[in-house]
């Protein structure tokens, strides 16, 4: 059994997402660095995807964050188009923290927003919670987010609990 503060992902938006608020907020307080992974299974809909990331003041655990705004400009990491025969990731930026998958059809894409809260968010004036939103992916395509939570460096270690 892991010790809570080591549970290391934290799910942002489920599978089979629509154009609402998709995903629920997640604190980042307390961690070093995040990597948001955004998979899209493309099938026959030739229309382009936006994933934006937003920050908050509060919220976590709930799909409305509190001062809700946009991040500024993240580093990214992707690929749109042969991700089932390759692992191989582009790196790129995304501004405003949004990205847009091109509309190439039956295709499974991948996305890793690489997040360190205090580069990336407004940590200073209290933005420690992160969610997600997809554009419309309709009923031709899938697709869904999760977390990879990375502690600090230096952080105490966990204390050992038995049964």
């Amino acid at each position: 059994m892991f010790h809570p503060e080591l549970n290391l992902l934290a799910q942002l938006a489920a599978f089979g997402v629509d154009d609402t608020r998709d995903g629920t907020y997640i604190s980042l307080k307390n961690v070093h660095r995040a990597f948001i992974v955004v998979c899209i299974g493309q099938g026959a809909d030739a229309t382009a995807h936006t994933v934006t990331l937003k920050q908050a003041t509060g919220g976590a655990g709930t799909t409305t964050g509190t001062a809700e705004k946009a991040l500024g400009t993240v580093n990214v990491y992707y690929n749109e188009t042969t991700w089932l025969a390759s692992n191989l990731l582009t790196a790129g930026t995304a501004a405003v923290g949004a990205y847009t998958f091109g509309a190439d059809q039956s295709r499974g894409k991948v996305l890793v927003f690489d997040i360190v809260p205090e580069r990336d968010m407004d940590v200073a004036n209290g933005f420690d919670c992160i969610s997600i939103d997809f554009s419309d992916l309709g009923a031709a395509n899938c697709g869904g987010a999760f977390a990879i939570l990375l502690p600090p460096r230096y952080a105490p270690l966990a204390t050992v609990y038995s049964d």
